[in-house]
């Protein structure tokens, strides 16, 4: 079943470092990871274990412009 590409895009602007519009793609795991990445980024930022968790999800934030629209248009899930 296809998702809306424009709410996915719209989860992305607004919830994608919580990986929230990889969840409704159907790309679960991946999600939950962001999250995971995102939350203990922020438990930590106090050292740079926190900094270096958060430039990880930045950067995976912006890969996912480019591929939200796949994710959400395709049929195949992993």
């Amino acid at each position: 079943m296809q998702k809306s590409v424009a709410l996915a895009y719209v989860l992305w602007f607004f919830l994608g470092y919580l990986g929230i519009h990889r969840m409704y793609c159907g790309r679960v795991g991946s999600g939950v990871a962001m999250l995971a990445f995102t939350v203990f980024g922020m438990l930590t930022m106090s050292i740079v274990v926190g900094h270096l968790l958060l430039m990880i999800v930045g950067i995976w934030w912006l890969i996912d412009l480019f591929l939200t629209a796949g994710m959400a248009g395709s049929t195949w899930r992993r």
